[in-house]
């Protein structure tokens, strides 16, 4: 397909399109609640909460690529074995030691990753 004045050939621009569906039948808001990113704080909880596992799971999560290249290509740049091996040894020392589920030390090992990364970013280390 011939590429327009942006650079972004038609099919790009569908498959962005059905994304952008896919997130607001995920999140349960309408595609023009999407785009105009004026839900506050309480109405993006609250789409949360009602986001179950199995439209979750249907999300193309690798759509961040586009924003975040580096979700593309660290597989193979990364050793990803080495880094996975201790991660799962911190999840089992989570769940071992505080009796998380699972999923509860994946989501607390997510959030410390975060936080530990905020605080880098505030003070510049970045």
């Amino acid at each position: 397909m011939s590429r327009g004045k942006s650079g972004c050939s038609a099919s790009e621009t569908l498959s962005d399109i059905r994304q952008s569906k896919r997130l607001a039948t995920a999140y349960g808001v309408t595609l023009d609640e999407l785009i105009s990113f004026d839900l506050d704080v309480a109405q993006v909880e609250e789409a949360i909460e009602r986001t179950s596992d199995e439209v979750t799971e249907k999300v193309d999560w690798s759509a961040w690529a586009k924003r975040y290249p580096i979700l593309a290509r660290y597989q193979g740049e990364v050793n990803v074995p080495l880094y996975a091996r201790r991660i799962r040894q911190m999840l089992d020392e989570l769940k071992a030691e505080r009796g998380y589920s699972e999923l509860d030390a994946m989501l607390a090992l997510k959030d410390i990753l975060y936080q530990v990364w905020k605080q880098a970013k505030a003070a510049g280390a970045r």
